[in-house]
């Protein structure tokens, strides 16, 4: 039985791989809308509007990431156009979001290839799904 392991992963950017990922999360929600008429003896809910949003860690030693960090390490205003296609790939599966990254870190250490970790917000629905 095949398995996926953490170093099996990759970050791609509007279908252009960036960079190698040592680890990432997507977490998603769904709102719970309270719908209780007066008189109910128990509480009562709908499901509301959901949400997404994850982080990653990623190794590179070119400028192949530049374009997703500048994204968050810029002079002027981020925009619509900030939006990126981001896709978390491990194996044969993927995830695919439209995506704002809202934060970055980037570090390097003597002997090691740089690093950064980004956060993102997934905006709209899932582009693509294959767990």
């Amino acid at each position: 039985m095949a398995y996926t392991s953490g170093r099996d992963g990759s970050l791609y950017v509007d279908n252009v791989r960036l960079a190698r990922v040592a680890n990432w999360s997507l977490s998603g929600t769904v709102e719970s809308l309270e719908v209780t008429n007066l008189g109910d003896n128990e509480r009562n809910f709908t499901p509301g509007l959901k949400s997404a949003q994850g982080n990653a860690s990623i190794f590179y030693y070119d400028d192949a990431p530049k374009p997703l960090i500048s994204k968050v390490f810029k002079t002027d205003a981020v925009t619509e156009a900030d939006r990126v296609l981001l896709s978390l790939r491990f194996g044969t599966k993927k995830i695919d979001v439209n995506a704002y990254v809202t934060s970055a870190e980037v570090s390097c250490q003597v002997g090691a290839v740089m690093q950064a970790n980004i956060s993102f917000q997934v905006t709209g629905d899932y582009v693509s799904l294959e767990l």
